[in-house]
């Protein structure tokens, strides 16, 4: 019997994905649904979208920029790489619900 793998989907996931940039792409085989890989949440500024979307706000505002800080970025960044599993989860389990899923080791089935 294969180990079960868990992932919990959290209401910031869910923010992500709502705002996510879908379009079709058929420049590449047969074509497919993609996220805009330069522009996730609709345009480049990828942390300023995280943080506008999930109301984190720049460690640092200067006159013309603004920052956030390492570990600001640091948690957006791990965020955004999650939506992947997230996604997945979403599509597989056929709900939007916050929580704790789990599917099997190799496998997408996941249900909460």
């Amino acid at each position: 019997m294969f180990n079960k793998k868990k992932f919990e989907l959290t209401e910031n996931h869910l923010k992500l994905i709502r705002r996510m940039y879908v379009s079709y792409n058929d420049h590449c085989e047969f074509g497919a649904p993609e996220i805009n890989p330069k522009r996730p949440y609709g345009n480049s500024d990828v942390y300023g979208d995280i943080g506008e979307i999930l109301n984190i706000k720049p460690h640092f505002i200067g006159k013309y920029d603004e920052d956030f800080s390492d570990e600001q970025e640091e948690y957006m960044l791990k965020l955004h790489k999650e939506t992947a599993i997230a996604l997945q989860v979403i599509l597989s389990s056929g709900s939007f619900e916050p929580g704790i899923y789990q599917a099997d080791e190799y496998d997408t089935n996941w249900e909460k």
